[in-house]
């Protein structure tokens, strides 16, 4: 990449996509803007690496993950949050924190226990699992780009998208007290 001007194009193209799945890896809008932050302060100091043969916001999606998963490490060693449990900083339930879209009072509570659950049962998924559905459900990516952009074979996003849609459907279940999805 040339110029921080290109850079920033490719930014304004991508930054919605990379905002969703940090928001859908993250489950909160505080950590999914802090990973956007990270991921595009660290892609703009590696521009010159980028390949422009390849797409912009595969790469950058990429970056994004493995912060993401840098940070669970960090965690995982340090402690870990019950999801039950007020979310950091608020009064509020992580389930509460999922914004409202339905315009019905009605259509707003079953958009939010619906949210809820997915998002818990996302949460419940290994990163790997979770990423790989995340970008395929959720993001419209092609196996060929989620295997470009989690860095592994092809066979192997099959295997996770597979793999964490039988984990989500067994927890989503779980979490909507046994009813199938």
């Amino acid at each position: 990449m040339d110029s921080s001007a290109a850079f920033l194009e490719f930014v304004r193209a991508h930054g919605d996509k990379a905002y969703n799945f940090a928001f859908r890896l993250a489950g909160n809008e505080a950590d999914a803007r802090d990973l956007v932050q990270e991921a595009l302060a660290r892609a703009y100091e590696h521009r010159d690496d980028y390949d422009p043969e390849r797409p912009f916001d595969s790469w950058l999606l990429r970056i994004l993950q493995n912060i993401f998963l840098d940070g669970v490490r960090r965690l995982e060693r340090r402690h870990t949050v019950s999801l039950d449990q007020p979310a950091p900083g608020s009064e509020s339930s992580w389930e509460e924190l999922l914004p409202e879209r339905a315009p019905g009072p009605e259509d707003v509570m079953i958009r939010r226990e619906t949210d809820a659950l997915v998002q818990r049962a996302l949460n419940s998924l290994p990163v790997h699992y979770r990423s790989a559905v995340i970008l395929s459900d959720m993001e419209g990516c092609s196996y060929e780009r989620i295997a470009a952009i989690m860095d592994c074979p092809l066979g192997t996003v099959r295997s996770r998208i597979h793999q964490g849609r039988a984990l989500m459907r067994k927890a989503f279940e779980t979490f909507d007290g046994g009813r199938p999805a």
